[in-house]
């Protein structure tokens, strides 16, 4: 972490924060370009995510939960003239042109998935109650978005809720020291209404899955790109030896992730979207080993709150041991990847 971004003793960490975002919004666009190839949203997102995480990996993680969730919505296989299409329209032009920031409700953590919410049915508009426990950039974002089932079980509902209502209570810092930077809070709907327009009910199973799979896959690729930056600059400024080994793993995630941008541009046409989980789950775990590595370098250093840092990526979701557990294993080597690449052009 740099020394600017240390903060003195006396100095709230929520300040801190905001002075940072305001600062990481004033130099880079945190919004996918608009009709981009989903090739291109990632490098470009990348970019920002990289550039923000080299410096501050709490922060970076925490412009990752913006970005990842735009992007999936923005590049997801949807039919422009469908419902569907036409309110991802107006969603992303509201999110652009008022340069809104975005939350993610969470899934599935390593200690297990959240307790449901309870969403009903009330005619045009839905009635949430229940809460998030871990929720990135939560005490600064505009809109969270989020899917749950109706409580009458007709169909499962994706949502675009405003944070601003006092029906939404904001809970405090989920971690401590540097993770603060992350403003990791919990969030609780109170008899929250979302009014029609602010959701759209998805009543078929597989593609719903397939939906959450897209986004699940972004989080992966940007998650990863935001620990590899933070790794390299804490290398550079510890003098860390380069193992043979982590030699090879930068190879092969390098290649893993091409072929991924491949599948992200296929996903449209052909689907591929389990193809993609699956390569970007081993992304996800290649990059969690190396921080893991890293991490245990700096200890010996005595480096511990740069170490500390690093081992948070094994158990964000996807956890590595639920990939280690779900994931097929028959092709990850790079050699397989540029086969696999080659043949599919």
């Amino acid at each position: 972490m740099n020394a600017a971004l240390q903060p003195p003793a006396e100095t709230p960490w929520a300040e801190v924060f905001r002075r940072e975002l305001a600062l990481v919004r004033s130099r880079h666009d945190l919004y996918p370009p608009a009709a981009a190839l989903p090739s291109v949203s990632l490098e470009k997102a990348s970019h920002t995510v990289r550039a923000v995480a080299a410096n501050c990996l709490p922060l970076g993680v925490a412009i990752v939960m913006h970005l990842y969730p735009l992007c999936a919505l923005q590049c997801a296989p949807l039919a422009t003239l469908s419902l569907a299409g036409f309110k991802r329209g107006l969603l992303m032009r509201a999110i652009r042109s008022r340069s809104l920031l975005v939350a993610n409700g969470g899934s599935e953590r390593s200690q297990g998935a959240h307790a449901p919410l309870t969403v009903i049915s009330q005619g045009d508009s839905l009635r949430v109650r229940g809460t998030f426990d871990y929720v990135s950039l939560a005490s600064v974002a505009d809109l969270v978005l989020f899917s749950a089932p109706l409580a009458d079980g007709t169909a499962q509902v994706f949502c675009a809720a405003h944070l601003s209502q006092p029906s939404v209570q904001i809970g405090e810092s989920r971690f401590s020291g540097r993770m603060q930077l992350a403003d990791t809070r919990s969030l609780t709907f109170v008899d929250h209404e979302l009014p029609r327009g602010r959701h759209l009910r998805i009543h078929d199973e597989r593609r719903e899955r397939c939906l959450f799979d897209y986004q699940r896959s972004w989080f992966h690729l940007l998650l990863a790109d935001a620990y590899l930056a933070r790794i390299e600059r804490l290398q550079q400024d510890w003098a860390l030896p380069y193992a043979a080994e982590h030699r090879l793993q930068l190879d092969e995630v390098a290649c893993l992730r091409r072929f991924a941008a491949q599948l992200l541009d296929q996903c449209g046409s052909g689907g591929r979207g389990t193809e993609l989980l699956h390569v970007t789950g081993i992304i996800k775990l290649r990059v969690s080993s190396m921080a893991q590595a890293t991490g245990d370098l700096l200890r010996a250093r005595r480096a511990l709150e740069d170490a500390d840092e690093l081992r948070y990526m094994r158990l964000q979701p996807t956890a590595d041991s639920q990939l280690i557990a779900s994931l097929p294993f028959g092709a990850t080597s790079a050699n397989n990847c540029s086969a696999s690449m080659g043949s599919k052009r």
